[in-house]
């Protein structure tokens, strides 16, 4: 059982009071603001990479990888009906899209940013939906000795840094391709990238909440978060790896 606790769960690490204070200082209608405008800039600056000639794959990488600040502010909720709203409007505005953009321009920028050839924005909604799903799951508290939140932030992170990141390297530097039947192309370069940012997510993740996991979860997590993103059908990685990430700290921790 010992051994079980410390692959999981490593020594509290004290966290920023001074940072933290000022942040959880925050009410709950101050952070939806705060979020939206952060959304609001985020979107803008995907619409003005894209229009600068950036590929959209790239940009669409880039809006992976941002969107994982998320993960951090989950501790800084005082409630859980904000932000799960706030992630839940993000799913129904996103599957919007496609229908309302051919009248709004605006709309029709981004959608075009981010979903071209290849890229779906199907997945986007289904990005969207993960992010609502281990919103509503780090809401739920603990299950007995294990707290849900530090884990979900951890698949979010995890989504954002691993799949963001190991697909940008995957198809700008992927040399050693293969392909699991049912699944799109992925290479070698791309999977080891996945794995790695999972763990720097993992890593990135105990730090903030002040209670690290184990090198043995990390590794774990890592390795499931690489094969999910490697068997997953078409866009189904948004949701696939996230979920590998959590059952895999989940049946570590439950075990302990």
């Amino acid at each position: 059982m010992v051994a079980w606790r410390a692959m999981t769960c490593g020594p509290a690490l004290p966290t920023d009071p001074s940072a933290l204070s000022a942040l959880s200082a925050l009410s709950d209608a101050a952070q939806v603001g705060l979020w939206l405008c952060v959304l609001a800039g985020g979107l803008a600056f995907c619409v003005g990479l894209r229009r600068a000639g950036l590929a959209t794959t790239y940009v669409r990488d880039l809006l992976h990888i941002g969107a994982g600040v998320w993960a951090f502010g989950l501790r800084l909720w005082h409630g859980a009906r904000a932000p799960i709203a706030i992630t839940l409007a993000a799913v129904l505005a996103l599957a919007l899209v496609p229908r309302v953009a051919p009248r709004l321009r605006a709309l029709a920028r981004f959608r075009d940013a981010v979903s071209a050839g290849d890229e779906r924005f199907a997945g986007l909604v289904l990005y969207a939906a993960s992010f609502c799903a281990f919103t509503v799951l780090g809401s739920l508290g603990s299950f007995g000795s294990f707290e849900t939140q530090p884990a979900a932030a951890a698949a979010l992170l995890a989504l954002a840094l691993g799949d963001g990141v190991g697909g940008l390297v995957g198809r700008r530097f992927g040399r050693l391709r293969y392909r699991v039947p049912g699944a799109k192309e992925k290479s070698l370069e791309g999977s080891v990238t996945v794995a790695l940012f999972t763990a720097l997510a993992l890593l990135a993740v105990g730090g903030w909440y002040g209670r690290p996991f184990g090198v043995g979860a990390i590794v774990v997590a890592s390795l499931a978060a690489s094969a999910a993103e490697a068997i997953a059908p078409r866009a189904s990685d948004n949701v696939l790896l996230p979920a590998a990430v959590f059952a895999a700290l989940s049946a570590l921790r439950l075990r302990g």
